[in-house]
């Protein structure tokens, strides 16, 4: 038998449709709830961990401090201007001191000008060393020419005294000896025979009496250079008032002063050895010494000095030009 159709089934029909559509999009829904719940548990997860991993924060309590103030202060406004404060307005300022000024000034010129002689001084001493030097170097060199001279001497004598013990054979031969040393034993005199040269033989003008220099502030005498050993001799004739060591050996060294006629004295300083003796009389030319180098001295040499009557020899600062009292006797270095 047939089914019969009746107006109510395309209602159903489509109620059943719409059901099965909503039982799809439930399904859908669903699946999307999930997924997002799973995300959020993932970022959740990752949140922990890395909240897990940084270090603990440890809370520092804090004291608060109270300031308070006396009331009957005057609290300054953030903008008031401090009277105490240094200020670049110069129309409040003292005038400048310039005495003051004046004497700092002085005080810089005076350190400056010790600052020079500080330089001044040390080049003087460097070139002092470097001459010093030069003349030990000399110095040296004429110790071996002076031995070498003392040497060949020694041997001429001991002939003359060979040739002297020999017997002599003629008459003529008597008679020459004493013309032949005649010459050897002859001292330079003037053409007076009353004075001669403090020293005998060869020699050089070292320095000169007011000389200055690195090795002298003021030279007081005459310097006559010449080998160690050299003779050395009474100007003109007088009375020894020194032999050796005196006064004035500080300096001098060994040194023989001679007091003449009229007063004066003469001073011969850095002698090598001392011939005669204290109140002896000296005639001109005659040999007191020879030359050294004893006392303060770069170099061998005889130191002349010539002092006023009334002056002790040594007080050096009281000397004349020597060169005056040897040109009035007679005598021109």
């Amino acid at each position: 038998m047939p089914k019969s159709t009746t107006p109510d089934a395309p209602a159903r029909r489509a109620l059943i449709e719409d059901i099965k559509d909503d039982r799809r999009g439930w399904l859908q829904h669903g699946a999307a709830a999930l997924a997002v719940s799973l995300l959020g548990l993932g970022v959740a997860g990752s949140v922990v961990l890395t909240s897990n991993a940084e270090p603990a924060q440890v809370a520092v309590p804090s004291t608060r401090v109270a300031a308070t103030t006396d009331p009957a202060v005057k609290l300054p406004a953030a903008f008031d201007r401090d009277a105490t404060a240094t200020s670049r307005d110069t129309a409040g300022r003292p005038a400048l001191d310039q005495a003051k000024l004046q004497s700092l000034a002085d005080q810089r010129a005076e350190e400056l000008a010790k600052t020079d002689e500080q330089i001044e001084q040390a080049a003087s001493t460097k070139a002092a060393d470097a001459r010093e030097k030069t003349l030990e170097s000399a110095s040296e060199s004429t110790q071996e020419q002076a031995a070498l001279i003392k040497k060949s001497a020694d041997a001429k004598r001991a002939a003359e005294l060979a040739q002297a013990a020999a017997p002599e054979t003629t008459t003529t031969q008597k008679a020459a000896e004493p013309e032949a040393a005649a010459p050897a034993e002859a001292a330079p005199v003037n053409a007076s025979g009353k004075s001669c040269m403090p020293v005998r033989g060869g020699y050089s003008i070292a320095a000169r009496f007011g000389q200055v220099g690195s090795w002298s502030r003021y030279h007081t005498g005459f310097d006559f250079s010449a080998p160690v050993g050299t003779p050395l001799q009474a100007p003109a004739s007088g009375v020894v008032t020194n032999a050796g060591s005196g006064p004035a050996s500080g300096w001098a060294g060994n040194y023989v002063a001679i007091r003449y006629p009229d007063g004066t004295s003469s001073l011969q300083a850095h002698m090598s050895t001392v011939s005669v003796s204290v109140g002896q009389s000296v005639a001109a030319c005659q040999t007191v010494g020879a030359v050294g180098m004893t006392g303060r001295t770069f170099g061998p040499h005889v130191h002349f000095e010539i002092y006023p009557a009334g002056i002790t020899p040594g007080d050096v600062y009281k000397a004349v030009n020597p060169v005056s009292w040897l040109n009035a006797h007679g005598i021109n270095p």
